[in-house]
C-alpha cells in the first residue's frame, strides 16, 4: 500500500471566500454557497444559503464540481468532510479537493479522511477557533492501495451511505408533509371547517392568543464536569448535539454520563427539548425544539437544554415552534458575546396562538403516524451507520481484505 500526500492526488486545491454580509444584493442568489457549519460527513445537495452573481464576483468564493471532496478547516467541524453532489461555492474555512479520478477514487480518498477526522482535528492550532489549513491538509499522507482495490472499498462502504441517503430523502418528504400540514392549517387557515368558519380580528372564532407561560412549565437540565461524560457506560445523555440546526432530534449526538440527575431532569419518547445555548452567533440551535425518539435506556438532559412540559400534545408544541416560526422568535431573546444563552424566563410572556383543542386533536392524529415513521428510519440509519463504521477502519488498514 503506497503513501502519499494528498496534494499528489488532486488536480486542483483551493478554498473559497465569502462576500460582504453587509451588502444584501450579494446573498439569496441562485448560487449554492457552503459554510463550514454544514460538512459533517455527508454528501451536499443543497446548502443552507446561497449568494448572487455579483456576491460571486465580488468575493474570493468560487465554483468547485461534483464530487469535490470539502474539508472544514474552522472551528468545530474542523476536520470533518463532505462530498459535493452539486456545483457550489463555499467559505473560505473549507478546504476543497478535486481529486484526480486516474490516480484516486474520490469516495476511497473521503472514506479516507472520515476515518481521520478525529487525527485531522487534534492537528487544528490556534487560540479559541481552532484550525487547519489547506498547507497542512495538502500535505496529509494517505495511504493508498491499487485504483481497483479503492473502487471496491468505497463501492462496499458506499451501499451504506447510499441506504442511509435513501432514507434522509424520505424523512425529508415526511417533515415537509407536517410542515405543510401545519402551515396549511394554522397559517394560511386553510383547515377542515374553514369555509364556514367566523373569524374575529384576522383569527378563527375559539382560537386564543396565550402567553407561552400560560401553556408550558420548564425543567432544566444537568450541568457536569468532564469526567462524569467520560465513561463508556451510564445513561444517555442528551445534549445540545443532539438538536438539528434549527430543530429536529440527532442520535448521534448522544453521550454517556455516570453522574447525579433528578426525576425532572429525566426525558422519555416524544417528550419536547428546547435549545437554551448556541455556541456560535447563528442561533441554528437557541430556540430550537426536538421530539426525543425512543431509547432503550434512560436518558437525561444537560443544561444546554430544557424540557418543556405543556398539557398540549407535544407533537402540536414542536410544530407551533418549529414551523411557525416561534423559535426563530424566542432565539432573538438569546444574548451573550462569544456564546448565547436563552434564559426560559423571557419566554413566559410571548404570546403564541392556540388554535381549538378538537382542531390540536385531529392534527397529531395525522402527523403522529408520520413522527412514528421517522423515528423508525432513524433507528435504521443508527444501524446502518454502525455498521458501515465497524467496517470502515478494518478495509482501510487490510485487515478486511478485498478482491478487486
Amino acid at each position: 500500500m503506497e503513501s502519499v500526500r494528498i496534494a499528489d492526488i488532486c488536480s486542483q486545491v483551493y478554498s473559497g471566500g465569502t462576500p460582504t454580509s453587509t451588502n444584501s444584493s450579494y446573498y439569496d442568489g441562485d448560487i449554492p454557497w457552503l459554510n463550514t457549519n454544514e460538512v459533517n460527513f455527508c454528501n451536499i445537495y443543497k446548502t443552507n444559503r446561497t449568494i448572487s452573481e455579483e456576491g460571486l464576483k465580488h468575493s474570493a468564493a468560487k465554483f468547485v464540481p461534483v464530487n469535490t471532496i470539502i474539508v472544514a478547516m474552522y472551528g468545530v467541524t474542523a476536520g470533518r468532510s463532505a462530498i459535493a453532489k452539486i456545483p457550489l461555492t463555499t467559505n473560505q474555512a473549507c478546504c476543497n479537493l478535486v481529486i484526480d479520478s486516474k490516480k484516486a477514487n474520490y469516495q476511497y480518498v473521503y472514506y479516507f479522511l472520515k476515518q481521520q477526522a478525529a487525527h485531522l482535528n487534534s492537528l487544528a492550532n490556534g487560540g479559541a477557533q481552532q484550525n487547519l489549513n489547506s498547507l497542512l491538509i495538502k500535505k496529509y499522507s494517505i495511504s493508498l492501495p491499487s485504483l481497483k482495490e479503492q473502487d471496491k472499498i468505497a463501492s462496499i462502504l458506499s451501499v451504506y451511505d447510499d441506504l442511509i441517503e435513501k432514507n434522509n430523502r424520505k424523512i425529508a418528504i415526511l417533515q415537509e408533509m407536517a410542515e405543510e400540514l401545519y402551515k396549511e392549517w394554522f397559517v394560511r387557515f386553510r383547515f377542515p371547517g374553514y369555509k364556514t368558519a367566523r373569524f374575529k380580528d384576522g383569527i378563527p372564532e375559539g382560537w386564543k392568543y396565550r402567553t407561552f407561560g400560560e401553556i408550558v412549565t420548564c425543567e432544566r437540565g444537568i450541568s457536569y464536569s468532564s469526567e462524569e461524560i467520560d465513561c463508556e457506560d451510564g445513561v444517555n445523555l442528551i445534549n445540545l448535539k443532539n438538536i438539528n440546526a434549527y430543530g429536529g432530534f440527532r442520535l448521534d449526538g448522544t453521550k454517556k454520563y455516570n453522574g447525579k440527575y433528578k426525576n425532572n431532569q429525566v426525558v422519555q419518547c416524544g417528550d419536547l427539548v428546547m435549545g437554551v445555548t448556541d455556541m456560535t452567533q447563528d442561533r441554528r440551535t437557541v430556540g430550537a425544539v426536538a421530539l426525543i425518539p425512543p431509547f432503550d435506556n434512560t436518558c437525561v438532559i444537560s443544561a444546554d437544554l430544557i424540557k418543556v412540559v405543556s398539557h398540549i400534545d407535544n407533537i402540536f408544541i414542536y410544530c407551533l415552534c418549529k414551523y411557525g416560526y416561534y423559535s426563530k422568535f424566542f432565539s432573538q431573546f438569546a444574548n451573550g458575546s462569544n456564546v448565547l444563552h436563552l434564559k426560559p424566563s423571557s419566554l413566559r410572556n410571548q404570546k403564541v396562538l392556540i388554535p381549538t383543542e378538537e382542531l390540536i386533536n385531529k392534527f397529531v392524529k395525522i402527523v403522529k403516524p408520520i413522527n412514528d415513521t421517522i423515528n423508525n428510519l432513524n433507528r435504521q440509519n443508527d444501524t446502518l451507520t454502525q455498521q458501515r463504521d465497524l467496517l470502515l477502519p478494518r478495509l482501510m488498514s487490510g485487515k478486511l481484505e478485498v478482491r478487486a
